[in-house]
């Protein structure tokens, strides 16, 4: 069986389903997502991030946290937002930028978030699990939303 496709209703162009991905000349990853596209952006950035160079615990930890970075965007910030995946020296960074009501990095707990606590483990989580975690405000004349980047060290 072949892959699915989908086409528009005026009969356009098909498409895979999922997010539409971007592949950059410099060996950047970019794409939108929603809460439908996260099993297939799963499996997208596990192989792009070994391309990058990231292998075992260290790529693992990349995908976790990534996973909590946008299913962050997605269950605060409007249902989805755009990851990017790229190398910056011996480090392989993941952002998720959304257009939700933006945070600052002081929510992200220290310490572990009670067991019964609904918030707080997903980037807590990121924090524990990667070599770098920033937190910033969207883009533009009227930022809107976060810019979440989290980072893994090749080794």
């Amino acid at each position: 069986m072949g892959p699915t496709t989908q086409g528009s209703p005026a009969g356009g162009p098909q498409r895979p389903p999922g997010p539409r991905v971007h592949l950059a000349a410099d060996h950047r990853l970019e794409t939108d997502f929603t809460s439908a596209d996260l099993p297939r952006l799963r499996v997208v950035l596990g192989e792009y991030a070994a391309r990058l160079g990231l292998a075992g615990s260290r790529r693992n930890a990349l995908l976790l946290s990534a996973n909590e970075l946008a299913d962050n965007a997605i269950r605060h910030a409007g249902g989805g937002g755009l990851l990017k995946l790229y190398r910056r020296g011996a480090l392989v960074c993941c952002c998720v930028s959304d257009s939700g009501p933006g945070f600052d990095v002081s929510v992200i707990p220290e310490r572990p978030p009670q067991l019964s606590s609904p918030t707080g483990w997903g980037l807590w989580t990121v924090r524990q699990l990667t070599d770098g975690l920033e937190v910033g405000p969207g883009s533009g004349p009227r930022p809107l939303g976060a810019v979440v980047t989290c980072c893994v060290r090749v080794v």
